[in-house]
């Protein structure tokens, strides 16, 4: 029996979608398959408060719509949706963004964070807060490169990627790079070469995550906080629940 994943991108990006997909399928062992999910409407990037907002509910229809998969990830570092989508299967569901904390705890004692905007280290700070390990934080460092020009196919941002992850790893001690952009995945093996530090890509490690949980029969618990939505009447779209 085959492990069947549903990467799910949030954004409606299909060259993101599809080199996120490579990264997964690389990682995962043969045989398994990744069914590759471009969110059908919303933002082309997800920079925002607002945009993330609208990701939320794609996220949700995508799990509804690709229901009896063995695994799902989600391919956003802000993990929208993450909590949701646990509510909507008993399969495991991981966020890239804790995949890649859980990573850089594992291998490091300090790790820094490279995003593209500055108007997001805030909720950055705040998510590395909520899990526990601010002060192994080394820095959040920004590229002020948007999502949209990330990845193997925007060879300057790459290099603006290595020049600020050796800053962070010289000048602020980290011994570990988070790269905080699905879009980033497919150049985290180039610049963990150009560093000479662990680059903690949260789509190859968040696809075995899932595929871990998986193969050792461990599911979403369905009772308390993950507990299926109650079956509440919704007005102008469809429930979540099919009430």
């Amino acid at each position: 029996m085959s492990f069947r994943l549903g990467l799910l991108n949030p954004n409606t990006d299909h060259r993101h979608t599809d080199a996120m997909a490579g990264v997964a399928h690389a990682a995962l062992p043969a045989g398994c398959e990744v069914v590759a999910v471009t969110a059908a409407r919303g933002p082309s990037s997800i920079e925002s408060a607002a945009d993330t907002a609208v990701a939320v509910g794609e996220v949700a229809a995508m799990v509804q719509a690709h229901a009896g998969l063995d695994g799902y990830l989600i391919s956003c570092f802000g993990d929208p949706g993450l909590d949701a989508a646990r509510e909507l299967t008993a399969a495991p569901v991981i966020g890239i963004g804790e995949a890649a904390f859980l990573a850089a705890g594992l291998v490091s004692g300090r790790f820094a964070v490279i995003t593209t905007l500055p108007r997001g280290i805030p909720a950055l700070e705040d998510m590395i807060d909520a899990r526990g390990v601010l002060r192994r934080c080394a820095g959040v460092l920004a590229l002020d490169i948007p999502v949209a020009d990330q990845g193997a196919d925007h060879p300057d941002t790459t290099t603006a990627i290595v020049a600020a992850a050796r800053r962070a790893v010289e000048e602020r001690g980290a011994e570990s790079l988070i790269l905080a952009c699905g879009g980033m995945a497919d150049v985290a093996r180039a610049v963990q070469d150009a560093v000479g530090v662990p680059v903690c890509d949260g789509v190859g490690f968040g696809a075995m995550l899932a595929y871990g949980l998986w193969r050792t029969g461990i599911t979403t618990a369905k009772v308390g906080t993950y507990a299926a939505p109650e079956r509440i009447p919704y007005t102008g779209m469809a429930s979540p629940t099919g009430a």
